[in-house]
């Protein structure tokens, strides 16, 4: 007996890979059936589900994980529907799906919600699955005649808060602004960066406009761009970064997304340093000379 294709397509993507989806997005797809032979059954259905999974003590992030130790892992559902195709939802009847090609056309719209990116690294997994399944009726001695899973990539949209950006230093251009004292001791320096946007997704331009005041001359730094995931245990807490520090983290990782590269300064002719009302007790705010850079570089893809 041959065996029965039975497959979930997807005719309007033709670029080939899973199909990328946005909130807002409309997925429309077909599961497609060839059956050289009559099959009895009660129905097909059809799931979508997003969900994570994420390990509470990564072997990555754990020095003291050892492989006698089963790791532990946390699982959350974002979401998780179905509906039924043909037949019978409830099982309680049978009917013949006859021989040759058979098509069931489906659509549906994501919510407006950014649901994490999909993603599989050794410390978490975050998918989102379509399956679909041919059932037989309650009663039948096998449940599942045939099923099939779909993997979907979804991309969350990067809403950016606009924030109110000051026009003293002539950005006024700038969308999101932030700023904060880096390195240590007499050495150190306030830098502050403005940009048009404030979060980005794989594949997106990068540019900052960097300035940085100390009392020490700057020539050139060196910057790379590093990924942090945190994962947090039952929740995470409020967006505040103090509180980041006092939630519940279970660990933390990164990676490094581009290789290091320099970035050269020039001295700004602003006779007077740039002053940030957050650090004004910092000498380094109150004194010294301020240096401009442009900070441009492109995230990877993946």
């Amino acid at each position: 007996m041959s065996t029965p294709v039975f497959e979930i397509r997807f005719p309007a993507y033709t670029s080939g890979g899973p199909p990328r989806c946005t909130p807002k997005s409309t997925l429309t797809g077909v599961v497609y059936v060839h059956i050289l032979q009559p099959i009895r059954a009660s129905c097909l259905s059809l799931s979508f589900m997003g969900s994570e999974r994420a390990s509470m003590a990564p072997e990555s992030v754990n020095s003291s994980w050892t492989q006698t130790a089963k790791p532990r892992t946390i699982k959350k559902v974002y979401f998780n529907q179905s509906t039924v195709l043909w037949g019978d939802g409830k099982l309680r009847k049978t009917d013949t799906l006859s021989t040759g090609i058979h098509m069931f056309h489906f659509s549906c719209e994501f919510p407006r919600v950014n649901y994490p990116q999909s993603r599989t690294t050794p410390e978490y997994e975050i998918k989102y699955v379509l399956k679909a399944k041919l059932l037989n009726s309650r009663d039948a001695h096998t449940s599942t005649i045939l099923s099939m899973s779909q993997p979907i990539m979804y991309v969350p949209e990067t809403v950016a808060p606009l924030l109110p950006v000051s026009a003293e230093h002539g950005d006024t251009l700038a969308r999101f602004a932030f700023c904060d004292n880096v390195g240590d001791g007499q050495g150190g320096y306030h830098m502050r960066a403005t940009g048009l946007q404030q979060a980005f997704r794989p594949g997106d331009a990068v540019d900052l406009q960097l300035r940085i005041t100390g009392q020490r001359t700057l020539r050139k730094v060196q910057f790379a761009v590093i990924e942090q995931t945190d994962c947090f245990y039952p929740q995470i807490p409020e967006p505040r970064e103090e509180q980041l520090d006092i939630g519940r983290r279970l660990w933390s990782s990164q990676r490094v997304l581009s290789d290091t590269a320099d970035l050269p300064f020039e001295r700004d002719s602003c006779v007077v340093p740039d002053i940030c009302s957050d650090h004004t007790t910092s000498k380094r705010s109150r004194s010294g000379s301020t240096y401009h850079a442009h900070l441009h570089t492109r995230l990877p893809n993946d």
